[in-house]
């Protein structure tokens, strides 16, 4: 079986390691998982220390060339080696990688239009081409992708991509059999302030009704978008849930249940 599982950074307690020892025991019982994570809170800590204030846009991060190393640095440095770190301590052989590497994510600049204009984002990118090689090669040698989300331009100059754009186009690539995307929140909601309005399962259809309403917002835009392009590009199944259900995911993958949201078409 093959599955992408994206973490946002909120999701990321270096206090708590055992937080992705579900994750180590998959891999040791011969999934292959691709690991992707975000980092957006630890981005932020490391901009204010720089006076710097982050906006954002349709749930993307404004990313100015001047933020852009930053970015890069906590993203594919920092957060990237620490995981690796923790796998390591579990006895995963992990390789921890961007999206820069092996030219996995190719990308351009994104432009989200605004009436009849396009907002300059800065440094953010869209993923257009996905070459998962080197993630092939990783799994037959028996390591675990840990992939931090920053793709390179045709300069090969570094992009922003959302962790949700990266893990849904990267599991199209490998045509994977489940798309996970853990977050803060604990799936699609029909009342965003109450979270027992959980939908547990979600058509197209309703989609565009919710949006209609504007009950989707913010960061679940990006969620939702790409819960729809992996399922119509071959992935299987996608679901949508908060990152402390990840500890119910063997139960999940043997046909159990978990929290959140399963998207379908």
């Amino acid at each position: 079986m093959k599955i992408v599982v994206k973490i946002g950074g909120k999701n990321i307690d270096f206090k708590n390691e055992d937080y992705f020892r579900v994750l180590a025991q998959l891999v040791k019982e011969g999934i292959r998982l691709a690991l992707v994570h975000g980092g957006g809170p630890q981005i932020t800590k490391f901009l204010e220390k720089e006076g710097r204030e982050s906006q954002f846009v349709e749930g993307l991060r404004v990313t100015p060339p001047q933020d852009m190393e930053i970015t890069e640095m906590v993203l594919s440095g920092l957060l990237n080696k620490m995981l690796v770190g923790i796998f390591h301590r579990q006895g995963i052989p992990a390789c921890g990688i961007s999206g820069r590497d092996g030219f996995l994510l190719e990308g351009e600049k994104y432009y989200p239009a605004s009436g009849d204009r396009k907002v300059d984002l800065g440094r953010v990118g869209e993923v257009k081409k996905v070459n998962p090689r080197l993630v092939h090669v990783l799994w037959e040698g028996g390591f675990l992708p840990v992939i931090s989300p920053i793709a390179a331009d045709r300069e090969g100059e570094s992009l922003n991509v959302n962790a949700d754009w990266a893990a849904a186009r990267l599991a199209v690539a490998l045509q994977a059999d489940k798309l996970f995307l853990f977050s803060d929140v604990p799936g699609v909601l029909r009342d965003v302030e109450d979270r027992d309005s959980l939908i547990e399962v979600l058509s197209w259809a309703e989609i565009e009704i919710l949006k209609e309403e504007g009950k989707i917002r913010g960061g679940m835009i990006p969620k939702i978008e790409m819960a729809e392009e992996a399922l119509r590009g071959g992935v299987k199944e996608v679901f949508i849930g908060e990152g402390k259900e990840m500890e119910n995911l063997p139960l999940f993958l043997a046909g159990g249940k978990m929290r959140g949201t399963k998207v379908v078409l």
